[in-house]
């Protein structure tokens, strides 16, 4: 039986919307994590380093999973 629940097709979920928003977050966070550490504020600019090392992270997740849902 290939249907999920009441004969629908299983739910898939969306990859690449979640791959875009990772990418913009991690472009927006590094694009400001560099603003404030030229600015002199150290604080905000780990906050958003890390921030975009966890964008880092989820990047490399949904492409291996995108890799896995090919095969």
């Amino acid at each position: 039986m290939d249907g999920g629940p009441g004969g629908f097709p299983p739910a898939r979920s969306a990859l690449g919307l979640r791959l875009a928003l990772a990418l913009f977050g991690l472009l927006f966070c590094a694009g400001a994590c560099v603003y404030y550490a030229v600015s002199d504020q150290p604080v905000p600019a780990v906050l958003l380093g890390v921030i975009a090392l966890t964008a880092v992270v989820d990047l490399t997740v949904i492409v291996r999973r995108m890799r896995r849902e090919r095969r």
